[in-house]
């Protein structure tokens, strides 16, 4: 059972990642996974990181959703750690995928994203989809009956509300349970996007309002709490918006199992107490950082493997 949570390489992704492995927390079983978006500082740092730390992680080395893969001359190269066996090469399927860039040298692992069906087909007609040690597919009906091989599904849980709602429409609901169809179907493990969303944009967008996203165990699902500012009236004043925002989590984190009270989870909650807005980026890391420790220890308690 091995957990690939998948992220952009936005500066609040790698600043996350970064954080987690210098805290030397997460299982063998939970491997994050990097598409590289941007020529950052930030990129090599937590590349190094990981390495140093001796912890798995997946680098996409063909990235597709964002101008980085055209950028010749990179400032910030993450390829000297290429070799190093806990580097694990991640390939996008394409027109210029090739059979030797699948096949894992001795002593290290390589996984294939593969997101449309009739690449999907041609990659199985070739012979080509054993090759790479992982394979990252949609959770599709089709595809499951096209692929013979153990799998792992990259899901898409992150609800973004639309134009007329916002999240205070939806504090709280279920995000997920994946684990559960793994061990039904004995496939490689489970992948999403976490709480950020599969969708990406180079510059972001406005919000009304400030909201925190905080997922928690109850019973045998991963739900999602969101503290949204009370304030949702123009795209003005965030500083005011986060205290309304941390105000809620403050008064609900205490209330909460010992599973939920994570490291991360109980600085957001400090700021209330010291009326200290740290900006939404580290608002967003935070909220990273509280994901994956939870899942750690969900990982460690329930799937050991070390």
């Amino acid at each position: 059972m091995i957990y690939f949570p998948y992220f952009r390489g936005r500066q609040f992704d790698l600043q996350a990642l970064k954080a987690i492995a210098q805290q030397h927390i997460l299982p063998p079983n939970l491997i994050p996974i990097i598409e590289p978006v941007r020529d950052i500082k930030a990129l090599p740092q937590t590349v190094a990181a990981f390495v140093e730390h001796d912890q798995p992680l997946v680098i996409v080395t063909n990235p597709t959703v964002s101008d980085y893969a055209l950028t010749q001359q990179k400032l910030h190269d993450w390829s000297p750690w290429q070799d190093n066996p806990n580097l694990i090469l991640g390939h996008v399927l394409g027109p210029t995928t090739t059979p030797e860039a699948l096949t894992p040298q001795k002593g290290h692992r390589t996984l294939l994203i593969a997101r449309q069906y009739d690449e999907l087909v041609a990659a199985q007609a070739a012979g080509w989809l054993d090759l790479p040690t992982y394979l990252l597919v949609p959770p599709e009906a089709r595809i499951r009956q096209l692929v013979t091989r153990p799998t792992v599904s990259l899901f898409d849980h992150a609800w973004f509300p639309d134009r007329e709602q916002t999240y205070a429409n939806l504090t709280d609901g279920f995000f997920s349970d994946d684990w559960q169809r793994v061990a039904a179907t004995h496939d490689q493990g489970f992948s999403d996007y976490t709480i950020g969303g599969g969708h990406y944009s180079e510059h972001g967008y406005p919000a009304r309002a400030v909201t925190l996203h905080l997922t928690y165990f109850a019973g045998d699902q991963l739900r999602i709490h969101r503290f949204v500012s009370d304030d949702r009236d123009d795209y003005k004043h965030p500083k005011e918006k986060f205290f309304q925002a941390v105000a809620k989590l403050a008064a609900w984190l205490p209330d909460q199992p010992a599973a939920t009270q994570t490291p991360a989870a109980h600085q957001l909650a400090a700021y209330h107490d010291q009326h200290h807005f740290p900006g939404l980026g580290v608002v967003k890391r935070l909220s990273l950082e509280h994901h994956l420790q939870l899942m750690a220890a969900f990982l460690r308690q329930n799937y050991p493997m070390d």
